[in-house]
């Protein structure tokens, strides 16, 4: 405004200017607003591109430190359940602690690159875990193995986008799988609806 005004300003005063120093001024004057006009437009695609740069450079850190949450999730599922085939007890108990510190990793993994909802399944998981050990119950293992595929299921999704049944990795890995079908796709369900998770996810 403070241009436009001075320029309205010089016009009026300037019936006793030559043509050519009238020109000269306009031409100042448009070209310092043009120059003006050009860097804020410049100013504001540089602040826009910093910002698409760095929520690229977020969603490369986040996704190369969750590309093998999946396998992590299920290998310590598996580490798991053999634990609780050792007969030894002080072998048994050296298992399981090395398990829950494998555990505690790919729990703060999740938390600080996991996408909101692995972090409600992990989140449920722990819960869980808590409240057997205060009642000395045990856990339902179909509730159990099912929070475990879920969780890599999900995490597979967010990272790659591939929806999968956790189905698949029940009939692949258990061999009394359609024995038990009924038991893991109600728990499986379940938690699906509990967590609100894609209906994908789902047992039919």
């Amino acid at each position: 405004m403070g241009l436009l005004s001075m320029t309205a300003y010089l016009a009026k005063e300037s019936s006793g200017m030559s043509d050519d120093l009238k020109g000269a001024i306009i031409t100042a004057l448009v070209t310092g607003m043009i120059s003006i006009v050009g860097f804020i437009v410049t100013n504001a695609s540089m602040k826009k591109n910093f910002k698409n740069e760095l929520k690229r450079q977020r969603d490369s850190v986040a996704l190369e430190k969750m590309s093998t949450m999946p396998y992590e999730v299920l290998v310590l599922m598996d580490e798991m359940i053999e634990s609780g085939k050792i007969k030894n007890e002080t072998q048994k108990k050296k298992t399981i602690e090395q398990n829950f510190k494998h555990f505690k990793g790919i729990m703060n993994t999740i938390y600080s690159y996991g996408t909101e909802k692995s972090i409600k399944i992990v989140s449920l998981m722990q819960k869980e875990n808590y409240a057997a050990n205060e009642k000395t119950t045990s856990l339902d293992k179909y509730r159990m193995m099912s929070s475990y595929v879920l969780l890599a299921t999900q995490i597979k999704y967010d990272v790659t986008e591939i929806s999968v049944s956790p189905e698949l990795w029940f009939q692949m890995r258990l061999t009394d799988y359609e024995a038990n079908k009924e038991e893991f796709m109600n728990a499986n369900n379940k938690l699906v609806d509990e967590l609100k998770l894609k209906e994908e996810f789902k047992i039919k």
